[in-house]
Order: structure tokens, then sequence, then C-alpha cells
């Protein structure tokens, strides 16, 4: 699969932070939030709704912090490497469109929980975001490496983090 011409497409549009959060995260975020209620609620008849609405507000709260928390790990990280021609729109760029396999893949495996084996594809995160270094923030190979190994694990792990103790937070989920 090659992502990029698509990569030099989103590193040429002009959009603020606001508008990329608005229009590509959130909907995302929220389009996780029903599928997770819905399906949640479908497949634990017993507890239903309640099952179901506890477990899309975790996803959306873990999403929504995960989504921000990454945002400033990865432009702190990159600010302390490479100072000239980096913005906070272009980290995030790589941030938000990386997510989108975060996003999918939660959406599949609430669909369909016998297929939780996906979660291995979230490597492929990695790809997007060695593909995004090179397109947005224009690196060449030998300075991407500690980028991409940042981004990717920051990418992966906060959410689950967030999620993880949230639930264990939660009493009786």
């Amino acid at each position: 699969m090659n992502s990029g011409p698509t990569w030099d497409k989103i590193a040429l549009e002009r959009i603020s932070e606001p508008e990329l959060r608005k229009y590509f995260v959130f909907p995302w975020i929220v389009i996780c939030f029903i599928i997770v209620l819905i399906f949640d609620s479908i497949y634990n008849p017993a507890k239903g709704l309640e099952k179901g609405l506890l477990d899309s507000i975790i996803t959306a709260v873990s999403f929504l912090g995960g989504y921000f928390l990454s945002n400033k790990i990865c432009f702190w990280y990159l600010s302390r490497l490479h100072k000239e021609n980096l913005n906070l729109i272009s980290s995030e760029k790589i941030v938000s469109y990386s997510f989108t396999i975060i996003f999918v893949l939660k959406i599949i495996t609430t669909i369909f929980p016998g297929l939780l084996f996906l979660q291995i594809l979230s490597v492929y995160v990695a790809f997007m975001v060695w593909e995004g270094c090179r397109s947005v923030l224009k690196l060449n190979e030998d300075e991407r490496g500690n980028i991409v190994l940042v981004f990717t694990l920051t990418i992966i792990l906060i959410p689950l983090i967030i999620s993880r103790l949230i639930f264990f937070m939660v009493p009786n989920s």
C-alpha cells in the first residue's frame, strides 16, 4: 500500500488545529462512541445500555485524552530535536491521521469481538508516522527513526493506558 501521495496531499493542505480536530478527529471519536454504545449494549444483554454507555464513555475519554496527550508529547519531543521548520500543526497532522488506525481497529473489534487479534495491526501506525515525517516534516530516513518510535508508542499506548486506568477506577466495570 502506497500512502506517499496521500501524505503529500496532507502536507499541502492548509488547515488550522481547530479545523483538523473538528472535521477529522472529533467525528472519528463520535463514531467510535456510537459504535461502542450500540454493540456493547447488544453483546451484553444483562446490563445492556448501562454497559454500553459506560464502555463508550471510557472509549471517548481515552481517545480524547490519548489524542491530546499524544499531541503534547510528540510536539515536545520534536521541538527538542528539530527547532527549524517546526510548528504545532505539522506534528498534529501526523498524530491525527496516524490515529485513524487506532479508531478503525476499535470499530472493527467492537463490531466483531472475535477479531480482537487484529489489534496487532496497530503497529501499522509506525508506517503512517514514517510516511508522515517524510511528507509533512520533510525529514530524511536517518532523522525519522527515533521520531517514529516515540510517535508510534505514544499513539498506541496512551489511549490504552488511559482506558485501563479508568476501567480500574470505575467500580463494577
